[in-house]
């Protein structure tokens, strides 16, 4: 099974039609870059699985699923955060970005309230499994932003920043795709609707 299908475990997300479009396939771009535990890092955004996932008809909320890969650097194979989104989310560029702080809360990080974004889950990956949260060795960050630059019906873009007690900071870049627009077979529920 796809890991990226494994990591959608929100209900019915997964399920409805995701906004399409006609046009070229394309992959996420994007990379973390920055001090990790005293160590310089540049991991590249995987293209395959980072999404932007977005219910068409606005009945679900809009969720952005960002993965890096660390290629082994920190014992790390997977590194990212599933974003939750209000439903309908929208942001032009031509607005301006919207930064939401990321504050430490006992178990990771919270989205300061009244923002459009509802939820922030880390994750991250070592050769033996995926887990939910951050890695032990480098805790959870004392703070961090999310700036979304913009949120269409085909993509999303924008950076997060992770600032540790360490004086480590990493900002993960994204430029992400629906399923739809990246060209995903498995977008489709079978309604045979792809418009």
């Amino acid at each position: 099974m796809n890991e990226w299908l494994r990591r959608t475990a929100v209900p019915g997300v997964a399920m409805l039609p995701l906004t399409t479009s006609c046009g070229a396939d394309r992959e996420a771009t994007g990379e973390c870059r920055g001090t990790y535990r005293g160590e310089q890092v540049a991991w590249p955004i995987d293209g395959v699985s980072s999404r932007l996932g977005r219910d068409r008809f606005g009945f679900v909320p809009t969720w952005l699923w960002l993965n890096y890969l660390p290629g082994g650097q920190a014992t790390l194979t997977a590194f990212g955060a599933d974003v939750e989104l209000t439903r309908g989310m929208s942001l032009e560029r031509s607005s301006g970005p919207l930064t939401v702080q990321l504050l430490g809360v006992e178990v990771g990080l919270a989205p300061e309230e009244g923002t459009p974004v509802v939820r922030w889950m880390a994750s991250y990956a070592v050769p033996h499994g995926a887990i939910a949260g951050f890695p032990h060795d480098s805790g959870i960050p004392a703070s961090g932003t999310l700036t979304l630059d913009e949120v269409s019906d085909d993509s999303a873009e924008g950076r997060f920043v992770y600032r540790y007690a360490s004086g480590d900071e990493l900002t993960c870049t994204f430029n992400v795709p629906t399923p739809a627009a990246a060209g995903d077979a498995w977008r489709d529920t079978g309604d045979g609707d792809d418009d």
